[in-house]
């Protein structure tokens, strides 16, 4: 019996494996976590149409910057998403968003709500 190596006289052989299908363990996918929170919404009379008070700490927390999405979630399909343009100011709680009294009665939430807050997608 003579024993043969399997790499004598045969030419390796190499698999060529497209980008897209490798595994996910060698190159890991870069996925950019949102930060949120679930805040009270406030009516205020002091606050201007479409704009939101926030605290400065918690702006920079969940690193929003100029505008800032409020997340209502009704039950069901009923998930509401309003668009604000924000305004950090040191009088609003840490846990407050406040937004204005009849732009909030227009759309039908109710003070103290709870929403979930976030920076909008770019």
């Amino acid at each position: 019996m003579s024993e043969s190596k399997p790499s004598e006289g045969k030419p390796a052989r190499k698999l060529l494996i497209p980008g897209f299908l490798t595994p996910s363990g060698i190159k890991p996918e870069e996925k950019r976590e949102r930060r949120e929170r679930r805040l009270r919404i406030r009516r205020r009379n002091d606050v201007d149409e479409g704009k939101a008070k926030m605290n400065p700490d918690v702006m920079r927390e969940l690193e929003i910057t100029d505008r800032v999405e409020v997340v209502l979630v009704g039950g069901g399909s009923r998930e509401r998403k309003y668009v604000f343009a924000v305004v950090p100011s040191e009088d609003v709680p840490r846990n407050e968003v406040w937004c204005n009294e009849e732009e909030m009665r227009r759309l039908g939430v109710a003070d103290m709500s709870i929403a979930t807050v976030r920076a909008p997608r770019e």
